[in-house]
């Protein structure tokens, strides 16, 4: 009979659906390693396990000597050991445990509709195991939610002993561990608000009373961390946010400024969150109705958190569907009887579907469908992403070359891993100790000529010697201008693959040793085709990464070559229909460009795709379809783009769309509100095009100020001096103008050749 029993309860809805929930997550969860933040937290561990010291600044970095930076230790350590372990496929497989413990912890003996929440919830849980320290608040925030809501909901209060074990391992895990202590809280004033129920209050008193002495000993826990109470103030430090970094730092972005209609039309992680964050605001208020006004204003706060800090996603999810599956589980009951009746067989149908969706979903995974579909630098599978240069590295370490070595904001902390600890980086993901500042250094240097005047000073300020950039089409190249750099007299290219170049000044190294290194990246073939053990998609990865690649340097014929047989692999990656458009625009074929760039648009509404189109069509002068393309891109980005706004403002401007233009152009000088100095020369230009506005308009007023206002950002430029003239002269203020050409003809060519300005002004 007890076998009979077991049997039956193994085979409800309910329990095959939570199987299916795990079998999902075993998928989703199995994905290959790359990320922004491992590195350095992996490279600060071996700093600590090997000097028994826990790491400064100055450790891994040359550039930030003596800041302040605490940071939670024990991820670290945790990755590392790990990657000694089994290498990068090790960290893979812990990542996949991640994820199967959260779903566990939130699935385990929970309602049906709550394990249905939980199945949509999965690939956005699987977006927040990235093998970084966040990974671990995703898991504890579970293990914590799930016992304080288990005993707000009156379930089981015998696992509450297990909150300050819980909370002395996240203080020393991840900086997340206040959300942690918002956990507690939140619990706290829900038993507040259930005591104004007269009903509930005796109740809630009680409960309080028992969970006070758990929840008091897990705030103490958090103060054994090697920082004791100090943790505070130096976490807090981490939410105060600059305009930069939350545009350096993507995830940084509230998340309902990240809200886009088109993510509702696809089977994403973007479409999960937006329909689990609708659903809670339906059942915040069943839960209201249903005299559980603790839990309604405890799923309303975390409701709140996640739309503010995207962060907080990982938080949100085993809340939303614990809370939401109570609200629509008691919601079903006060259905009419005769459908409770069908209770089994409508759970039964509802399992089908999900099961059958599951499957979808896993060959989605497995044949990497999904990861080109929404544009992931990883694979399915164990291992180290295609994305991290591993033989850029092996090149540089086992050549010995030179350091200061520099590279951009995304690769440095993979390279104070890979490279170090000989090798330190500019400036990596721990962005607070590194500012603003040397930051947006990184950044303009990434995206300068490696000749040009910029560099020349930076490389004697910091004695750089050494640059290694990333070639890869996303998060890569598409900031550095790589033909220019190869063509330097400064620096010499070494090396060259589909995923990053290396580059070495000239007087870092003797003349012959560097005539040996020497490589000539217009002949330089990049797409290993003989590299053993390579899979088919990450074969397909290179190729298009090559394409790419040869398509910057202007080796079209090669670029072609690389493109057509990654299609040959994957013809429906809307990034590389994207590419065959570019492709055949930069050679003139204009109408089988804009072909490709409606088929890239039609596999996936790209806010790339539009801005294509957007300027293939301002390059044909068919402006009007030029504006529209272009506000397709505006509105697919969570952060507008000054290069697309600048876009269309100019497209306006020539569509002789005036009011629009100097809207737009407001905009385009409100996102370089916080950039500096460095960039009056875009503001400047934005300034010529204000005064072309209003001079189409005969606003002669107004042209001469904008003008004037140009000049007052570039007061040697003879160009702009002889504008201010012309629009003096149509305003027929002669005197003023015959000053302006005076001003004009006074500047010398070498002042002309400094204050050019960077951004051309559309006349």
């Amino acid at each position: 009979m007890r076998n009979a029993s077991l049997h039956h309860r193994l085979l409800t809805p309910k329990s095959l659906l939570f199987l299916v929930v795990l079998l999902y997550g075993c998928f989703a969860g199995l994905r290959t390693v790359a990320d922004f933040d491992l590195g350095w937290q992996m490279a600060e561990a071996r700093t600590l396990l090997s000097t028994h010291h826990i790491s400064s600044v100055e450790t891994l970095s040359y550039t930030a000597a003596g800041a302040p930076w605490v940071y939670p230790i024990l991820s670290g350590i945790v990755f590392l050991q790990l990657f000694h372990l089994g290498g990068y496929a090790a960290i893979s497989w812990f990542c996949l445990a991640a994820l199967v413990a959260t779903l566990f912890l939130a699935g385990w003996r929970n309602r049906f509709a709550a394990l249905l929440l939980l199945l949509i919830a999965t690939p956005t849980l699987a977006d927040q195991m990235i093998p970084r320290s966040g990974l671990f608040t995703v898991v504890l925030a579970a293990a914590v939610s799930r016992i304080l809501l288990d005993h707000l909901l009156r379930r089981n209060s015998r696992l509450l002993f297990l909150l300050p074990v819980l909370m002395f391992l996240w203080v020393n895990l991840h900086t997340g561990f206040l959300a942690g202590l918002g956990l507690m809280l939140g619990y706290c004033g829900a038993e507040a608000l259930e005591m104004l129920l007269p009903a509930q209050r005796r109740d809630a008193q009680a409960h309080l009373r028992q969970a006070a002495p758990w929840i008091g000993a897990a705030f103490l826990a958090t103060l054994l961390n090697p920082w004791g109470v100090r943790i505070y103030p130096l976490t807090m430090s981490f939410e105060h946010l600059s305009t930069l970094q939350k545009t350096t730092v993507l995830e940084l972005i509230p998340l309902y400024k990240q809200f886009a209609w088109s993510d509702l039309a696809t089977v994403s992680p973007s479409s999960s969150i937006w329909f689990l964050l609708a659903i809670s605001v339906l059942c915040i208020v069943l839960l209201a109705l249903q005299r559980r006004l603790g839990a309604s204003v405890f799923l309303a706060a975390a409701i709140v958190a996640c739309l503010f800090s995207a962060r907080t996603q990982g938080v949100f999810l085993p809340i939303a569907c614990i809370l939401n599956g109570l609200a629509l589980a008691d919601a079903f009951t006060k259905l009419p009887s005769a459908l409770q009746e069908k209770r089994t067989a409508l759970c039964f149908l509802l399992l089908s579907f999900s099961a059958l969706g599951t499957l979808w979903s896993i060959h989605e995974i497995v044949t990497d469908k999904s990861s080109l579909r929404e544009g992931k630098i990883t694979l399915f599978g164990a291992g180290a992403s295609w994305w991290l240069p591993q033989q850029a590295s092996n090149f540089v370490l086992e050549h010995h070359l030179p350091t200061q070595l520099f590279s951009n904001f995304n690769l440095s902390s993979y390279l104070t891993w890979s490279l170090g600890p000989q090798y330190r980086d500019f400036a990596d993901g721990r962005y607070l100790p590194f500012g603003d500042h040397l930051v947006a250094e990184q950044m303009r240097l990434t995206g300068a000529p490696l000749d040009s005047t910029q560099w020349t000073q930076a490389a004697e300020r910091y004695q750089l010697r050494t640059i290694i950039f990333p070639l890869s089409r996303f998060f890569g190249i598409d900031s550095i201008p790589l033909r220019e750099d190869c063509a330097s007299q400064q620096w010499t290219p070494v090396y060259l693959d589909a995923t990053a170049v290396v580059f070495v000044r000239n007087n870092a190294l003797p003349a012959d040793q560097l005539s040996s290194l020497r490589i000539d990246c217009q002949k330089q073939l990049i797409d290993n085709k003989t590299m053993p053990g390579v899979s088919r998609m990450e074969r397909y990865q290179t190729l298009a990464n090559a394409s790419v690649v040869y398509f910057m340097l202007g080796r079209y014929e090669d670029a072609q070559i690389a493109l057509t047989n990654a299609q040959d692999i994957s013809p429906n990656d809307d990034s590389v229909v994207l590419l065959q458009g570019q492709l055949e625009a930069a050679q003139g074929d204009f109408l089988s460009a804009e072909k490709d760039y409606q088929k890239a648009i039609h596999l996936h509404a790209s806010d790339a795709g539009w801005y294509q189109l957007g300027l293939l069509y301002a390059n044909e002068q068919r402006y009007r379809e030029a504006g529209i393309a272009l506000q397709h891109s505006l509105s697919l980005q969570s952060f507008p783009r000054f290069d697309v706004v600048w876009t269309l403002a100019k497209v306006q401007v020539l569509n002789g769309d005036h009011r629009g233009a100097l809207l737009t152009l407001q905009e385009a000088l409100a996102l370089l509100a916080d950039a500096g100095a460095e960039a009056n020369p875009a503001r400047a230009s934005i300034y010529d095009v204000f005064a072309a506005t209003y001079s189409q308009q005969q606003d002669w007023q107004h042209a001469i100020q904008s003008e004037q206002a140009a000049l007052a950002l570039s007061p040697n430029s003879e160009q702009r001096w002889h504008t201010l003239a012309q629009l003096y002269s149509s305003a027929g203020d002669s005197h003023n103008a015959q000053l302006a050409e005076q001003k004009a003809a006074a500047i010398s060519p070498a002042e002309i050749k400094q204050t050019a300005p960077t951004l051309p002004a559309s006349r």
